[in-house]
């Protein structure tokens, strides 16, 4: 059940950043060139963070708890946030510091990145023995 309400609650903030940088809505001068974005997920995670406190299914450690959440973020927002700003799935930009170090990342063949998308399909090709 926290994993569960962890990834419906970054879901739901990865579209609906993805949906206002999609449709320049007028509201994004004040939300992304802020600290308001920062705000806003933290209270995200704050209010499921209270959620998951008080979950009286079984003893979970915080630490797992917190790290949990961050592993979970870790592997679905970044990809919901693209598909919903309607790029592709593995773009990674050049402006916000994620972007930067998975695109260096990237260069070391760790993680998929836009650039070299066709080649990585082509070596799954060749993996699978097509």
């Amino acid at each position: 059940m926290l994993l569960i309400t962890a990834i419906i609650i970054i879901l739901i903030e990865a579209v609906t950043e993805g949906l206002l940088k999609r449709f320049d809505t007028g509201i994004n001068e004040i939300i992304f060139d802020a600290w308001i974005q920062w705000v806003i997920a933290l209270m995200f995670f704050g209010s499921w963070f209270i959620w998951a406190i008080h979950f009286d299914g079984y003893y979970v450690p915080t630490w797992k708890i917190i790290t949990g959440f961050v592993f979970v973020r870790f592997a679905i927002f970044d990809v919901t946030w693209n598909l919903a700003r309607g790029q592709k799935w593995n773009y990674y930009g050049t402006t916000k510091l994620y972007d930067r170090i998975m695109y260096e990342l990237g260069s070391f063949g760790w993680m998929m990145k836009d650039d070299e998308s066709d080649l990585l399909d082509n070596r799954w090709y060749i993996f699978i023995g097509i």
